[in-house]
């Protein structure tokens, strides 16, 4: 697995560097192994950052055999809570050090960052094959989690390694979470060719992101549709378009329109962009549209990576189906849920429709399930709707690519407005709320979403 040692020339490679650090992987992995020394295997929860620490401590948890559980960082309280609650984990990570309830200080990393341990913990019950569990919607408390292998992980690298000619001269930048799949697999690239990280916390809208990048020599770099949006308004400095080798566009659809715009910028300089889909569920990628093709399949998100298949559930059109070795146990809803056994058998019904054409590329064509896209971030919308509902708020909740809207009834909208930033941390900007005089419902008397997406969907 490419978290185990390697030869002792490639672990002497630099593995992280920030503006002022530099450490190799034989470094990482000894702090890693030092952290977790003597520890039973159990669940870490991980409050990640884009910092050295974080990696460090999920590469320990990986290579001492617990079981990394990722939490984004910058979630409220009450989300992290939630987790906590579910799991009952015996270990917590926090980069700043915070004190969770009923957890005491194990060891300090870093100038700011704790791992703690349970002061009340109790045997876990895992799966054997059990190596990494990621929430499904990683920002908003809600438990469920997918339960993801060693293999799961080890045959998705090495097939996206493989489609992106990764090697150890790469050097990538931490501009996407580590609690998100598509960020935690540009970290696995990395590590399974022993090429470089640059870890920072600055984003493409901060003035010294891209000295950063060309005083580091990223090579490759990795966004979601919010991204490539404000890459298509800022020009990319001279210095840094020169050193880019590959570019990677995955965690929602991106308009073809900007697709084709930087199809046609990359053309003739050496940088391949490819636009790729993929789902937690398939630790993380199912497809990819190879460079040469982008133009002629505009609109396509590709063809199955090297380790998997598709077919379509239908004539035509209808739910697509992949299978692979990269296809996940299943889910778990918390501890309870840990020793279950492989529930997916190899095939993940992916919930959106599709179709595939005579050269076997896919097109996303819709959507069966009620999770929707906030900026890359997937996110439950029954969740959210059950979160408002406890906290006293009688509403409807649905929504569309980087939009939720929070139809709310006999209640006030500040009310609605406070039990959100209490609960969940996702930028304003992506909310919509709108009163109504009756929720929607169908004639069996359940939430009719359809009518409420109808009715409010182009609220803004």
């Amino acid at each position: 697995m490419f978290w185990q040692d390697g030869n002792q020339a490639d672990d002497a490679r630099i593995f992280l560097t920030t503006q002022d650090r530099a450490l190799s992987f034989a470094q990482v992995f000894a702090a890693g192994d030092a952290l977790f020394k003597g520890c039973a295997r159990g669940v870490v929860v991980i409050l990640c950052d884009r910092s050295p620490e974080t990696v460090i401590v999920y590469t320990g948890a990986l290579r001492a055999g617990l079981v990394p559980l990722l939490v984004d960082s910058a979630a409220t309280p009450a989300a992290i809570a939630r987790t906590i609650e579910a799991y009952r984990p015996p270990y917590l990570f926090s980069p700043t050090g915070a004190t969770p309830d009923g957890f005491a200080s194990h060891a300090k990393i870093g100038t700011s960052g704790v791992l703690f341990t349970a002061m009340q913990a109790s045997d876990m019950d895992l799966h054997p094959d059990l190596t990494l569990l990621i929430p499904t919607s990683g920002s908003t408390g809600d438990p469920k989690s997918v339960r993801i292998t060693g293999r799961n992980l080890q045959s998705c690298t090495d097939a996206i390694c493989d489609y992106l000619a990764m090697a150890e001269d790469r050097v990538a930048v931490s501009l996407l979470p580590l609690h998100y799949s598509y960020g935690l697999s540009v970290l696995h690239n990395v590590m399974n060719v022993r090429g470089r990280i640059a870890m920072t916390e600055l984003s493409v809208l901060d003035r010294g992101f891209f000295g950063f990048c060309e005083r580091q020599g990223v090579t490759d770099i990795a966004g979601v549709p919010f991204i490539f949006d404000i890459l298509r308004r800022a020009r990319l400095p001279e210095g840094f378009a020169r050193s880019l080798v590959c570019v990677t566009q995955a965690g929602g659809r991106l308009d073809p329109k900007v697709t084709k715009y930087f199809l046609e910028q990359f053309a003739g300089t050496g940088t391949r962009y490819f636009t790729m889909y993929g789902q937690t569920e398939a630790a993380p990628r199912i497809s990819y549209v190879p460079p040469e093709s982008g133009i002629d399949k505009l609109g396509s998100v590709g063809v199955p990576i090297s380790c998997g298949r598709v077919r379509i559930d239908g004539e035509g059109e209808g739910e697509l189906v992949y299978s692979g070795e990269n296809v996940s146990m299943g889910y778990a809803q918390g501890r309870g849920d840990l020793a279950r056994g492989d529930d997916f058998q190899g095939t993940l019904r992916t919930g959106d429709l599709a179709t595939i054409d005579a050269d076997g590329f896919i097109t996303i064509t819709g959507r069966l399930k009620r999770f929707v896209k906030l900026h890359g971030s997937s996110v439950n919308l029954d969740h959210l709707e059950s979160v408002l509902n406890s906290a006293g708020i009688d509403c409807i909740v649905v929504g569309h690519e980087n939009r939720v809207i929070v139809c709310y009834h006999d209640c006030d909208r500040a009310e609605v407005s406070a039990a959100m930033s209490r609960n969940f941390s996702f930028h304003p900007s992506t909310f919509a709320f709108r009163e109504v005089d009756c929720l929607p419902r169908t004639a069996a008397g359940k939430p009719d979403y359809v009518a409420a997406l109808n009715a409010y969907g182009d609220v803004r």
